[in-house]
């Protein structure tokens, strides 16, 4: 097993606990905000009837984000949702295929594109500037057809990669992050920290 070749002394990547912090979105966000670090206000919804007690915490503003908390693949289980109703039915169809299912509820932020910042032993290796895809969608993966170029960061948002990814014990991990409006000043709004950069 991998635990049993950590404990051999062999470097493994993903470590065990890297891969454990970044498999739960919902744990990412808490170790990013216990790090200083700023992220879209993100609850987790514990069972099929807590959608109103979490909306009330969102001041029932929608549009909001409905992710799974665990690792999604190529943009899979990421959906913007409108209004109470459709947030209720979505939440009872997945607990009623699995009533274990993390599930999280984030904040909504327009924005034309985020970022995917590559970070290897606390620097910068690659970042890379992704477009939401055109029309009603709010996903940006380029698996799932997003535009994608080269952006080069700011100290700010260096600084704070590097942070999120010193956050879940990371080696080598993709962090992706919405830009603030204000790049040299304002940190950016972390989304998630990938153990798998996806270099596929």
């Amino acid at each position: 097993t991998i635990q049993e070749l950590e404990l051999k002394g062999f470097l493994t990547i993903p470590s065990i606990e890297n891969w454990d912090n970044c498999s739960s979105k919902y744990l990412t966000d808490i170790l990013c905000r216990k790090a200083g670090l700023r992220t879209p206000k993100t609850i987790p919804i514990t069972y099929s009837d807590d959608t109103e007690r979490v909306m009330k915490e969102f001041g029932n503003k929608f549009p909001i984000i409905l992710k799974s908390s665990t690792g999604t693949q190529t943009g899979v289980g990421v959906v913007k949702v409108d209004s109470l109703s459709s947030l209720h039915s979505m939440v009872q169809m997945m607990f009623l295929y699995d009533k274990l299912t993390p599930i999280i509820i984030q904040q909504f932020i327009k924005t034309d594109y985020d970022v995917r910042a590559v970070v290897l032993n606390g620097r910068i290796i690659g970042s890379m500037k992704r477009k939401v895809i055109e029309g009603a969608d709010v996903r940006s993966n380029v698996s799932l057809g997003a535009d994608s170029e080269a952006i080069e960061l700011t100290d700010l948002e260096i600084d704070n990669c590097i942070k999120a990814a010193n956050a879940v014990e990371g080696m080598i991990c993709g962090v992706d992050f919405i830009p603030s409006k204000n790049r040299e000043k304002e940190q950016p709004f972390m989304l998630e920290v990938n153990s798998n950069p996806g270099f596929g």
